[in-house]
């Protein structure tokens, strides 16, 4: 109903307002980001003759997300250090209060600048600039979207139509499923695992690991859906940040489905230019791999278990590109079985650094890879009841199921029409029993997984 000329602004405008529901001087830290990058982007990137003058803008960008982030990290171990050299020194941890957020803001502005300091043209239009910084449905958690795809949508005359509604609607009712049905109600199986103090048997702790796998997945990606779905309600096209994580055939292909925008970051401003940097030595490769992927755990969390977390898949991408290269190959669409095995096995792999994941601490972790590897009670719980095993299990295989057979079903989809006539008759009674669903399980609001990042 506005003006074109208003559009966007009334869109920046929206999105501080979304952002300052939550409290609002921080505001002031997303604007003064935004107007540093777009300034030293314009004036100072577009005609840099050296690398120098993108390092300082990286820096400068780090430097906020040091701070809020990692300050009391960086304290804590600090001072373990000085026990370690036995000097006594106790300092308290610093008032700072996480921006929310602000690990997805940062790393969008180092693309940014990433991008026109490799020859990409910068945003004139100030305005346009803090659309693409702030524009609300990715501020929070993403998808982490970049200059290429979205200075396209921003420059062009977008209007409302059938199709962005209603694909937008759709998206965002599949994510509110996933997060209300499935994610918050799995969530609290997953705690009382894990929570200090517990004493998992070893089935306890397989179906709580098992737990949090869905738990995170169906989380994050109904967070990527609504945003995606939401983006759709204003003629914006965001990249998709999952493709059946859990069908993966190898580490590299669970990176190549999982948090795909996060992974492509990953690749191209982390391990790329490490890579190409060290060009003639091409047996550090691994070690990047490693050192990219250990970034990527701390960038998830000032702890220890995080950083393991991203070493772990650093061992597993490095072992996919040399010892365990021909296991972890492509399969063949007639090789079911080894095609069965190497997803077991990715799939197990995936869930031992989701323990690293959850867990409160190094020693938790610890703990229950114990619990598992002695097979701790054997098949009696401690923990929790045989309902919740029973659930996880169920929502496991029904998973299983869907990412089995949705290939099949496309291709029969395409040949047969009363496979046609079925979808078309029986997608509105399955959108309505979703909706049922959701206005069922909404009872108390749980926070997304991925906002205390």
């Amino acid at each position: 109903m506005l003006p074109e000329k208003s559009r966007k602004y009334f869109l920046v405008f929206a999105s501080y307002v979304f952002y300052a529901s939550w409290k609002w001087q921080f505001c002031f830290l997303l604007l003064g980001l935004s107007l540093f990058n777009w300034a030293f982007g314009r004036w100072v990137l577009a005609s840099a003759k050296t690398m120098r003058p993108l390092v300082v803008g990286i820096l400068i960008n780090l430097a906020a997300l040091v701070y809020f982030k990692y300050t009391n990290f960086l304290i804590a171990n600090a001072a373990a250090v000085a026990d370690l050299l036995g000097v006594s020194w106790r300092p308290s941890p610093a008032d700072i209060i996480l921006p929310l957020g602000i690990s997805f803001f940062t790393f969008q502005g180092i693309a940014y600048l990433f991008d026109v300091a490799a020859g990409d043209e910068p945003f004139e239009s100030l305005t346009d600039f803090l659309l693409f910084k702030s524009f609300w449905p990715q501020l929070i958690a993403g998808p982490i979207v970049r200059l290429h795809e979205m200075r396209p949508q921003i420059e062009a005359m977008r209007a409302v139509d059938y199709s962005d509604v209603s694909e937008g609607g759709r998206r965002i009712l599949q994510g509110a499923f996933k997060k209300m049905v499935l994610a918050d109600n799995i969530a609290p199986y997953v705690e009382m695992v894990f929570v200090q103090g517990a004493a998992p048997n070893a089935i306890d702790a397989f179906t709580a690991t098992l737990g949090f796998a869905l738990q995170i997945y169906f989380d994050f990606s109904a967070y990527s859906d609504i945003a995606i779905g939401t983006a759709r309600l204003f003629g914006f096209r965001f990249p998709e940040n999952f493709n059946w994580p859990y069908a993966a055939f190898s580490p590299q292909d669970f990176w190549n489905r999982w948090h795909m925008t996060l992974s492509r970051w990953i690749r191209d401003y982390l391990f790329t230019p490490m890579t190409f940097a060290s060009r003639r030595r091409p047996q550090l490769a691994p070690l990047w791999l490693l050192l990219a992927m250990a970034i990527c755990g701390l960038w998830h969390g000032a702890q220890w278990t995080f950083v393991l977390w991203g070493v772990w898949h650093g061992v597993l991408l490095a072992a996919n590109h040399t010892f365990a290269r021909s296991f972890f190959a492509e399969p063949q669409r007639n090789q079911v079985v080894r095609r069965i095995v190497q997803t077991a096995v990715t799939v197990v792999l995936v869930c031992a650094g989701w323990i690293l994941f959850r867990a409160t601490s190094v020693e938790q972790a610890a703990s229950m890879f114990t619990t598992i590897l002695t097979l701790k009670g054997g098949l009696h719980a401690a923990v929790l009841r045989e309902n919740a095993i029973l659930i996880i299990g169920l929502i496991a295989i029904a998973l299983f199921v869907l990412q089995s057979a949705r290939q099949p079903f496309a291709r029969l989809f395409e040949s047969s029409m009363a496979a046609q006539t079925l979808v078309r008759w029986s997608r509105p009674i399955g959108y309505a029993a979703m909706l049922a669903a959701v206005i069922i399980f909404d009872q108390e609001a749980k926070a997304f997984v991925y906002f205390q990042f």
